[in-house]
């Protein structure tokens, strides 16, 4: 869902932008197959360019680089801001020290409700419009079909019994029977043949289907309408220069002011801007000054197209640094040696901002590079990640926990909080275990969050029945099976007033902790997977977003890691 509110909302903007610069510069100038071009190419390129992603300034000329870093610092704070929200309302929420992950009903069917009917009311939108395409195809069809014909060269007349104004689809005339024959009629074809010479007709097609998919969008019906209008001052330019009176050809315009035809794939031969028409035909033709702007304005569309590209680019690269597998640490990576751990079909799927994080033999390295603990915090901060920026944590399997403990500290405390600590399976595929951090307390004063409140106060109140595991214990502790007939126990009883509150030792070591807390996680799993059976009729991984957080609604993952550092 973020993705593609995101791909909409940038897209609406690049659309936005070169539509405005099309209306301030290109409109009111005679540069008329040109406008055409640019409307169809900016329409084009507004749908592409958040796909597009290719490096066009490896020499990073300054001027360049300051627009790329500004535009990059705002969809920064948005996709930070859409992260946050989605994560919040539809991730996995393992939890840390002090955090409760449990979402309220109501506020839970409020997102379940506005995004079901989001999605629904953009469907039944792109059914409607896609629809009027169909329909008006088929009319134009019709209509063809059953009125006489008649070939004139490369051209078929259709004479229509109704009074209608001329308009021409594909290589078809559609015309009144009485104005066949008439002194009009000859100006009529040689205007309607200059629509059919310029396949007119395919940009209207081609722009009507993709309307139909951002008919939320108002810019696109704008820019249909400047689409047509520019079709028909190409076509009386084209009449002016081949030698027909401009008085007679205005006069016989203003004659055809009455159209009942509303289709809109058709060039009818009498708009509403027929004003409009007329006075552009008295317009001078752009001079020196009229190319110097088309000029600067293809310049300008050319820069900003490579600085959205740009832009892409940038993002495509942190990402791909960052979560490569084989380059990530220099110098460390060879010496971690990962969890072994059992295969899962769980796969994180939260942010594209990420940083490295590699751990062993109390030795730190962070996207590449050494540093002491408490030089953590600042070389975080330092990556210049959002909030919502996902730690990649590669830590040796033999490392003790209070080193451990003692870096993810350092992490909460420059406030990154979603971690994803890997593991491999014996055959050396990859194992994702993901966990989301409590806010430090001087994180919640300085950054205005929420405070949590504490297990052993939960506990001691009766607000919620622990279990209470040791995730030090050996690997032969079947932690597991323990927590699936805990939680299974209050599932039977249709309660969620439970909670896993795990401990550690200094001296533990992280392979045991990761094992249990995997075995934690896949025990919840164990229920939601039946529980998705029995309600859905499908495998837990398999369902959507809404399904899914019907499945989690009343079996909160309530994961309690007491790291005795808050």
């Amino acid at each position: 869902m973020i993705k593609t509110i995101m791909y909409f909302l940038e897209s609406g903007a690049v659309l936005a932008f070169f539509y405005l610069l099309y209306v301030l510069v290109l409109r009111r100038e005679t540069f008329f197959n040109l406008n055409r071009f640019f409307l169809l190419g900016i329409l084009v390129f507004s749908i592409v360019v958040p796909w597009m992603s290719f490096d066009f300034n490896p020499a990073g000329v300054q001027l360049l680089e300051q627009q790329v870093q500004e535009i990059s610092k705002f969809r920064t704070s948005y996709y930070d801001a859409m992260a946050k929200w989605e994560f919040e309302n539809f991730g996995e929420r393992p939890m840390g020290k002090g955090e409760e992950y449990a979402v309220s009903k109501e506020t839970f069917d409020w997102v379940d409700l506005g995004v079901n009917t989001l999605v629904a009311f953009y469907i039944i939108g792109v059914a409607v419009c896609l629809s009027r395409v169909v329909v008006g195809l088929y009319k134009l069809w019709r209509m063809s079909v059953i009125y006489p014909r008649q070939s004139l060269g490369d051209l078929i007349v259709v004479r229509l019994p109704d009074p209608i104004a001329p308009f021409s689809f594909l290589h078809y005339v559609f015309v009144h029977e009485d104005m066949v024959g008439s002194s009009e009629f000859e100006q009529i074809l040689a205007h309607e043949r200059v629509h059919i010479q310029q396949r007119h007709s395919f940009d209207l097609i081609f722009v009507q289907v993709l309307a139909s998919f951002l008919w939320f969008n108002p810019l696109i019906w704008r820019l249909i309408k400047s689409l047509k209008a520019t079709h028909e001052y190409i076509a009386d330019e084209k009449i002016m220069n081949s030698g027909y009176s401009l008085v007679e050809y205005q006069t016989m315009l203003l004659s055809q002011l009455i159209s009942n035809n509303s289709n809109g794939l058709v060039h009818n031969f009498n708009l509403s801007f027929i004003k409009k028409r007329i006075a552009m035909m008295k317009n001078n033709k752009s001079g020196w000054s009229g190319k110097i702007k088309v000029a600067m304005t293809i310049l300008a569309t050319v820069i900003s197209s490579v600085i959205f590209i740009q832009c892409n680019s940038g993002i495509d690269e942190q990402v791909s640094e960052a979560t490569s597998v084989g380059t990530e640490v220099e110098g460390l990576t060879d010496e971690v040696n990962l969890p072994v751990l059992p295969a899962t079909k769980y796969k994180f799927n939260g942010g594209t901002d990420v940083l490295n994080l590699s751990v062993s033999n109390d030795k730190i390295a962070v996207n590449g590079k050494y540093y002491q603990l408490e030089e953590v915090k600042g070389a975080v901060e330092k990556a210049n990640l959002p909030h919502e920026a996902v730690i990649i944590a590669r830590i040796d399997k033999d490392q003790k926990m209070g080193f451990v403990r003692d870096v993810i500290w350092e992490l909460r405390r420059a406030d990154k909080r979603k971690l994803l600590f890997l593991g491999q399976t014996k055959e050396g595929e990859k194992v994702e275990v993901a966990m989301m951090l409590p806010p430090t307390p001087e994180n919640v004063i300085k950054f205005n969050y929420v405070p949590f409140p504490d297990a052993e106060e939960m506990i001691a109140s009766g607000r919620v029945d622990p279990l209470r595991v040791n995730f030090g214990e050996s690997r032969e502790y079947n932690m597991k099976q323990k927590v699936y007939d805990f939680v299974m126990e209050h599932v039977k009883k249709n309660s969620s007033d439970y909670l896993v509150l795990a401990k550690y030792d200094d001296e533990d070591l992280y392979i045991d902790y990761l094992n249990n807390f995997l075995m934690t996680q896949e025990a919840f799993r164990q229920i939601y997977q039946t529980k998705a059976q029995e309600v859905f009729g499908k495998d837990y991984y398999d369902m959507g977003k809404e399904e899914f957080a019907k499945v989690r609604k009343s079996i909160p993952m309530s994961i309690f890691v007491d790291d005795e550092n808050g």
